[in-house]
Formats: structure tokens, sequence, C-alpha cells
């Protein structure tokens, strides 16, 4: 009977609201190249886009526009995040990157998450020996790539709360390179139960026990809210 009852319950994610968080790029500090901060950035809430013409910081350089977006919905437990990029370089200094259409999204129901992190296309050179990235690659493809580290292309990754992490690329440095990695394409999201809809109050209920009972119902919108804000602020 326990089993029974189990099955049928939702499978509500553990969040007590939605999140949501993308970048387009970051990069740890590689040698004396300075670190790049996630950038642009956007994280629900409060969500929207954020974009950036251009980039030249660090490893990175591109011309193209860069855009990272997030979204949510309490009501119904949803999230959503997205960053793309249309060309962007990466200067390892033993190696260069070259990247073409990066695009990552996830979307986040109160059942789980799906998304994925796509590239039109890329290069690895070392040397003057060029190593092709696959477009569209499955997830969690990996490439190894001889006196620099590895790579994952489409890399997909899902947290015991529900919160599924996308990276386009993820590069992963050679201790001797100081293993720095660098993130392109970063799109997380995570559902959460719907919030529950505050009952109609009987207004002939109202002259004896109902102050006592919109007080309950108030504490427990407050509760509800405050648990809300401080898991956004944790993730």
């Amino acid at each position: 009977m326990v089993g029974a009852l189990s099955t049928a319950s939702p499978a509500y994610a553990a969040l007590p609201a939605p999140v949501a968080d993308a970048y387009v790029v970051s990069t740890q500090a590689l040698g004396g190249v300075v670190a790049v901060a996630p950038s642009p950035e956007s994280a629900y809430p409060s969500g929207g886009t954020r974009t950036l013409v251009g980039l030249d910081v660090g490893p990175v350089a591109t011309t193209s526009v860069l855009t990272a977006t997030t979204a949510g919905n309490p009501v119904d437990g949803t999230a959503s995040a997205s960053a793309t990029v249309d060309k962007l370089g990466l200067d390892l200094g033993v190696a260069s990157v070259a990247l073409t259409g990066v695009n990552s999204t996830c979307n986040a129901t109160p059942t789980g998450a799906t998304g994925s992190g796509l590239i039109a296309g890329g290069t690895v050179t070392v040397g003057l020996l060029p190593v092709s990235l696959q477009a569209n690659a499955p997830a969690d493809t990996r490439v190894d790539v001889p006196l620099v580290g590895s790579i994952v292309l489409n890399e997909q990754t899902t947290d015991a709360d529900g919160v599924l992490t996308v990276n386009a690329v993820h590069i992963t440095l050679l201790p001797s390179l100081n293993g720095a990695n660098l993130v392109i394409g970063h799109a997380q999201c995570g559902g959460a139960e719907p919030a529950a809809a505050v009952p109609m109050i009987n207004p002939s209920v109202a002259g004896t026990g109902g102050g006592a009972v919109l007080a309950g119902i108030l504490a427990t919108v407050h509760v509800r809210r405050r648990n809300a804000r401080s898991a956004a602020s944790t993730v």
C-alpha cells in the first residue's frame, strides 16, 4: 500500500522554487593571463536577458554578440535558461580554439529538466595541426587533445535536487597548464513544486474565526516566499 501511494505522488523536484542561471563564457586564469568571470550572466530570480557586444579579455576574443537569458514561473514551477554566441576564439598559449554557433538551452518543470549544449562547428589547433570538434555532438562527448587537455562537448550533469547543468564546451587543461577550466555556453535550470494557490476567504467566517484563518494563510505564504528567496540566494 505504501508503494502504491509513493508511485502515485508527483515527482516534484526538491527545490522550494524554480531557479536558473546562464552565461556565455567563464575561464580560470591561464598562467599570466587573467581569468574571465561569467560573462554576460543572467540568473533567475530576477531573470531577464543580458548581452555583451564583443569581448576581449584574458584568453577570450570575439566581436559577436554574447547573450544570456533566464526566466521562471513559481506558479507552475518552471524555469529556463539559454546562452548563445555566433563566433568565439580562445588563446590557450599552446593551442587555439575557434567556435561557431554556440547555443545552450535548459528547460525545467516540476518533474525534471532537459537541455542541450551545441556548436555549429569548431577546431582546436595545436601548432599547425587542427583538430575538428563535432557539430551537434551527443551529450558528454569527450575529445582528448595532446599537450592541451580534454574537451567535453554538450556536457550535462544533474544534481540531487534535479537541477540540470549544460555546458556546450568545457575545456580542462593539463596540470602543467594550471589545470584551468574554461566553459563556453552555460545553461542551468531546476523546477520546483508549483506554488499553492491562496484559498478564498468566506466573508461569513471572517467575523468569527476568520481572522485566525486569514493570519494562518498569510503566514504560510510568507514562509513559502522566504524559503524561495533563501534557496535562490544559495544558487
